[in-house]
């Protein structure tokens, strides 16, 4: 460009690159798994039609010049098309990452009130969400835009013409401190700093950028995504999260695009030194990088030498380093080292530091090994100079006046990159955007309340000035503190420390919080506390007052990744940061890590300093409890008659009610007892050794029942409710079984229709619900009539249209009574519903978790039961060799059983402990408690039973009814062995949550690995013996379960290994745990590679035949009492599962959704639609199940293939992504074959794109672009 041609604003500068390199590649976006990384990518031509675009959209919304627009969409192409899209409608954009929560929205809707927007443009995904958050505030007025319909808009509409001076963008920032303050940044602004950027940078058009830089941060939008803009070079970008979460992805990218500029902030280079192991590293090629960019955050000089020598190998040359200095305020960049200076550092006198001055004790010019700080002195690298005609000053923050060389005052600013000022708010405008001084004439400066010093014509930067600490009258910096902190302990997030100070008495008190890294949360808590104190006294001679370990994530930081250190103040004053552990001075250590502040309760407000007292408090409730509970089995309990009258008496219910026992999770605000997971699994496990069967009552009362309740009831039923539920007055049931699906959601046949007026027209028919004839509500889960997923419902028995079913007759667990509930077009209000609409099996989900760890619980306390009584047994049991307990297969049977309590017990308290500190622990986990508590239950059960020989088959003798107890274990929601599958299945088709917890919170990275790899074996050999196993479908089904019983036995044994280095279990435990996990590993292996033969169904049919003549068709009428038998145990042609005569087929229901299956019309329009369809699906299945070499055609059925829940969900997911229509997985369900689905799914396509005006041309474009 030359200077006649120059652009002078941003949309010049895009059509300009649109005009001149249109077919050159601008960003390409990186997202998906890590071992599947997908890659979508825009032109400069692509970039200015999308942004035309989305301007036509802006219009359409009445959005005019001046117009304050949120960009709000997910990071991606979207995003810059959203940015630029505003940018072109001449409005100003207003940059917001979108809420994760309903908290986030908050600060969104102060956003909206300060800015006055009147649109805020969002992601698809975030679409419905945000409309229902900003609904609840001042926002709601606010037009919630989807980015996505851009893509019907007319593109040829030119760019609005705005003047340099208009304002382009809205950069709120809230700094580290204070409320967010949207900075007026202009396009000339803008144009000016980009230009200064690129001669720092040195680029050129054959340059390529790699950033994960947040976009709607300065850094990330004009250091990376506009910065390559004005290049003309390439930018590839990923998501935040994705490096947060994958640090070697970051510098993967870079070697993989061979990208020559990248940068980041200090914390992400001491990340990658943490986090990525020598085997990545060893992958990595950094020689083409010539600029990587250290600014946002205090630049250290151990950062920058640590980084070079452990990546130095890898390529990475040291003078590549460029730090920097800059703010939003001046728009993005101020200094910067320039070539050919060199990287330069001082190591200044600490105790001067405190005293605002200056004294040298050494210098460096190259980052080296020499680069470490040593006692009584610190490192400061310089930042480098100003570029052409921006100005920096020092100035004394008091009187104002210009400091002299090497005195250290506040950083000041000029110079055309230095923005207009704060958006609505003068006052702070003219106290920020200042020219009251003398000696600065007719400029305006920024003053920018950062601390430094000039030395030279290079700038150094000590601290925030309203971050300094006053300790007995000497100055520290916030940041020398912190630094210290992350420097001192490898434990600790490289960006999660906060130092501060409280004011309690006359005296101001030094705090300091940090963030435990995920693998050291269950470490040696007081150890961390230790070497956190040493590092703060052997850098700075001083001592905190209090040292607090929080939970990861949990210390709050702004959109850049700064700490928020007065919210983390504040949060540690309200009681909302999750702590760990906390060391007064006054008081000592005192770890909390086993037990935190709960998720799950109502916050009731105490600060942190009580946690302790909480603690102490429910400890003290739940062993009175437990006490009451041993008193109260003497005297009140009758075991037997409960077994025997199938009920449960009422005494029992009303005492357990009064002592809070069918509450234990309400809050006491509501009258129930508070309690996290561990007391509350604490309180269930004693009621299992007294009586399974109120264990189970009490447990699922609380897990299926209240929990629901609790977490996603809106707040007028939930404070209706819970008070009632907390004391008994009211029980609470759970429904989601049905006769023909059994544990199988996608398959249920009950339906809920959203009608006029807002309410639920539900029908259906719900079995196996337990206690649902006693309740007072049930929470009953269905699909929506629409499909657009399930729905969770409140309902009261008492509804017209919903009848109670008569009791099924169980064989143990005899006193809770077990119904089920008929709906026949039930009308349900709106305000009876669990959670979103179409997130029902979310809701289900999360109840069903916590189920399972409640039955593993009670499988606890049923063997510590069993164990009691075969030692009572064995101990007085005389036989020819003497006592039966001498007996070396006596103290064998009991040994083991000793083995699988401890083990049993430490997965449970692992587990509570995790969900109450508010780890993510994954679903498989909970699945694995209840399958292993359930088999380890029955095998010890049978053990008794054989242990006792006859007195174990006298039914007085507790034995038969705790036998018959346990069975339940093992179906409750489904069979073992189908849990099993479903567990390997998830394994072996990219759920990757379980090996991850294993390698990040167990510090099992060895089994994780070690899983890994004979999942991909097992597969192989699977496949190879096809043949034996009945064709690769079949040998899918075998392999996933014995993968996942292979995979149960991992996640104990790291459980285990982890509590017997704390000494909570002790070796012969360990060596019992190692054993079984490598029994496991043999039984499968030998099962899938050496398998013989299966026989097949019709070879079992005819052996059933024959089995039937020899002993005759046998089925007992006798009249009487009605115990009729199942149909599909009857003699004769039987129904099919499910279509037992209380059960009304689905389609009979007015509002079901329809089952047409291939007989479902498709318009003659949609045939070419449908056949790509088709194509498109075979090429996914194909490509996602190459391995077992399959044959698809149109005809080829799921059944055939044995496609289960996981892969359905994934086809769905990426069918959704691919063609932008959203379908639930359950329609591979009800449209059985692929030529069916592809109707359905061409269908829906063209219903969807039929409100766009050239739609045909539209949807034919996208699948057959993606079929190519």
């Amino acid at each position: 460009m030359t200077t006649e041609t120059f652009p002078t604003t941003l949309n010049d500068l895009l059509r300009h690159r649109a005009r001149t390199m249109q077919d050159k590649t601008a960003y390409v976006f990186l997202s998906g798994r890590p071992d599947r990384e997908q890659e979508d990518s825009m032109t400069f031509a692509e970039v200015d039609e999308r942004a035309c675009r989305v301007a036509a959209l802006l219009k359409q919304h009445a959005v005019g010049v001046g117009d304050r627009v949120l960009v709000m969409c997910r990071p991606g192409l979207d995003y810059i098309g959203g940015f630029m899209g505003c940018l072109y409608a001449g409005a100003i954009a207003v940059p917001v990452y979108p809420p994760r929560n309903r908290q986030h929205i908050a600060r969104i809707a102060g956003i909206v009130g300060n800015a006055g927007a009147g649109a805020i443009l969002c992601s698809a995904e975030d679409l419905q969400r945000c409309r229902a958050w900003l609904a609840d505030t001042d926002a709601s007025g606010c037009a919630v835009i989807d980015v996505d319909a851009a893509s019907a808009m007319d593109p040829t509409r030119p760019p609005v013409d705005v003047a340099p001076s208009h304002i382009a963008f809205l950069q709120y920032t809230s700094g580290t401190t204070g409320t967010p303050k949207g900075v007026m940044v202009s396009h000339a602004n803008l144009l000016h700093n980009l230009a200064q950027i690129c001669a720092w940078l040195g680029s050129d058009e054959q340059s390529t950028m790699v950033s994960w830089l947040p976009p709607y941060h300065d850094m990330g939008l004009i250091g990376a995504i506009l910065t390559s803009l004005y290049g003309g070079f390439r930018c590839v970008l990923m998501a935040p999260e994705r490096f947060i979460q994958y640090p070697f992805l970051w510098l993967r990218a870079i070697s993989q695009y061979r990208a020559d500029l990248t940068g980041a902030p200090d914390f992400a280079y001491r990340m990658c030194c943490r986090r990525i192991s020598d085997e990545q590293r060893a992958t990595l090629d950094l020689a083409c990088i010539k600029v990587a960019y250290t600014g946002a955050e205090s630049v250290r000089a151990g950062t920058l030498s640590d980084f070079a020598r452990r990546f130095g190998t890898a390529g990475f040359d040291a003078a590549s380093f460029r730090p920097c200095y800059g703010l939003a305020e001046g728009t993005l960049f101020v200094t910067g080292r320039h070539l050919p200076q060199p990287i330069r550092a001082v190591s200044i006198d600490h105790a001067s530091l405190q005293q605002q001055s200056v004294v040298i004790r050494g210098e460096f010019v190259r980052v080296s090994s020499e680069l470490q700080e040593r006692s009584g002195e610190r490192i400061l690298v310089s930042v480098g100079s100003t570029g052409g005609d921006q100005e920096v000053i020092v100035c004394d923050p008091h009187t104002t006046e210009r400091c002299a060389d090497r005195t250290i005052g506040e950083i000041w600013v000029a110079g055309p990159s230095v923005a207009v000022g704060y958006w609505n708010l003068d006052e702070s405008t003219r106290a920020t955007f200042w020219s009251g001084a003398n000696h600065v004439g007719s400029k305006t400066y920024l003053r920018t309340g950062d601390l430094g010093f000039l030395r030279g014509d290079e700038l150094y930067v000590t601290g925030r000035l309203k971050d300094m600490i006053i300790l007995s009258g000497r100055n520290y910096y916030s940041e020398d503190i912190e630094y210290a902190v992350i420097a001192g302990s490898q434990a600790l997030v490289p960006n999660g420390c906060a130092a501060f100070t409280d004011d309690r008495g006359d005296t101001e008190r030094l705090i300091v919080v940090a963030e435990v890294e995920r693998t050291q949360r269950n470490g040696n808590l007081d150890g961390i506390v230790d070497t956190i104190r040493k590092a703060i006294w052997n850098h700075l001679d001083i001592g905190p007052a209090t040292v607090v370990l929080a939970s990861p994530g949990s210390v709050p930081k702004t959109s850049s990744g700064k700490v928020r250190r007065r919210a983390c103040r504040a949060g540690l004053n309200d009681g909302t940061l999750t702590v760990l552990a906390r060391w007064d001075v006054e008081s000592g250590a005192q770890t909390l890590a086993h037990d935190r502040l709960r998720l799950d309760a109502a916050v009731s407000g105490d600060d942190v300093s009580s946690a302790v007292d909480r603690t102490a408090r429910d400890a003290s409730t739940v062993d009175d409890l437990i006490d009451w509970l041993r008193c109260y089995a003497r005297t009140r309990i009758d075991s037997r008659s409960i077994d025997e009258r199938r009920t449960i008496p009422p005494h029992i219910v009303l005492d357990f009610g009064n002592r809070g026992i069918l509450g234990m999770q309400v809050d006491r605000s509501c009258g129930g007892l508070g309690l996290g997971h561990r007391d509350m699994l604490r309180v269930i496990s004693q009621l299992a050794t007294i009586d399974s069967t109120l264990a189970f009552f009490a447990g699922l009362n609380n897990t299926l029942g209240i929990r629901p309740i609790i977490r996603h009831a809106q707040p007028a039923l939930r404070d209706e409710l819970l008070p009632q539920l907390a004391t008994g007055r009211m029980l609470a049931a759970f429904a989601i079984t049905e006769p023909g699906a059994g544990s199988h959601p996608r398959a249920m046949t009950s339906r809920a229709r959203l009608i006029e007026g807002g309410d639920w027209l539900v029908s259906g028919h719900k079995c196996w619900s337990g206690s649902s004839a006693w309740a007072g509500i049930i929470n009953v889960f269905t699909r929506r009539a629409d499909g657009a997923g399930m729905v969770g419902l409140a309902v009261r028995p008492g509804t017209p249209g919903v009848r109670i079913g008569a009791e099924g007759l169980t064989m143990g667990v005899r006193g809770m009574i077990q119904n089920s509930i008929h709906l026949d077009r039930a009308r349900i209000s709106d305000a009876c519903r669990l959670g979103e609409a179409g997130q029902g099996m979310s809701v289900a989900q999360e109840a069903m978790n916590t189920a399972r760890l409640g039955i593993a619980a009670i499988c606890t306390g049923v063997m510590k039961r069993c164990a009691q009584l075969m030692h009572r047994y064995g101990g007085r049991r005389e036989i020819a060799t003497g006592l039966l307990l001498d007996n070396p297969l006596s103290r064998q049977r009991l040994g083991e059983l000793r083995h699988r309590i401890a083990g049993l017990n430490a997965l449970v308290e692992h587990l509570a402990g995790a969900l109450d500190s508010g780890v993510e622990v994954p679903e498989d986990g909970l699945l694995i408690a209840k399958i292993l508590g359930s088999e380890l239950l029955s095998e010890s059960v049978d053990e008794m039973m054989q242990f006792l020989g006859g007195r174990g088959y006298i039914e007085t003798n507790l034995a038969p009814q705790i036998f018959r107890d346990a069975r339940l274990t093992r179906i409750f929601e489904g069979p073992t062995e189908t849990l099993l599958v479903h567990l390997g299945s998830r394994l072996l088709n990219g759920c990757d949550d379980l090996p991850d917890y294993l390698e990040h919170h167990l510090d099992a990275a060895i089994l994780a690995r070690e899983l890994r790899k004979l999942g991909d074996e097992m597969l192989a050999d699977g496949l190879t013996n096809a043949s034996n196993l009945g064709g690769a479908a079949h040998a899918a089904i075998w392999v996933d379960y014995w993968f996942g019983a292979v995979a149960q036995w991992a996640l104990l044994l790291a459980v285990i290994e982890q509590a017997a280095a704390r000494r909570h279990v002790d070796d012969a435990t360990l060596a019992w745990a190692q054993n079984q996990h490598e029994l496991a590993i043999e039984a499968a292996q030998r099962q899938i590679r050496l398998r013989s033969a299966l026989s097949t169904s019709v070879q079992l049919s005819d052996w059933a035949l024959n089995n039937e003549l020899e002993i005759g068709s046998i089925e007992q009428t006798v009249p009487g009492a009605s115990q009729q038998l199942d149909p599909l145990l009857r003699a004769g042609d039987a129904p099919r599962a499910g279509n037992d005569e209380t059960a009304a087929p689905a389609r009979e229901h007015p509002d079901a959704a329809p089952t047409r299956g291939a007989s479902e019309p498709v318009r003659l329009v949609d045939r070419e639609l449908g056949y790509s369809i088709e194509r498109w699906l075979i090429d996914w299945l194909d490509e996602r199940l190459k391995e077992r070499g399959l044959c698809l055609t149109s005809a080829t059925t799921f059944a055939e293939i044995g496609l289960d829940s996981i892969l359905a969900v994934e086809l769905m997911l990426e069918f959704n992504e691919t063609f932008s229509v959203a379908v639930d997985a359950s329609a591979i369900w009800d449209y059985p074959s692929i030529s069916t689905l592809a109707a359905h799914l061409a269908t829906r396509i063209w219903r969807t794109q039929a409100v766009c005006d050239n739609v045909n041309a539209h949807a034919l474009r996208a699948v057959r672009s993606s079929s190519l």
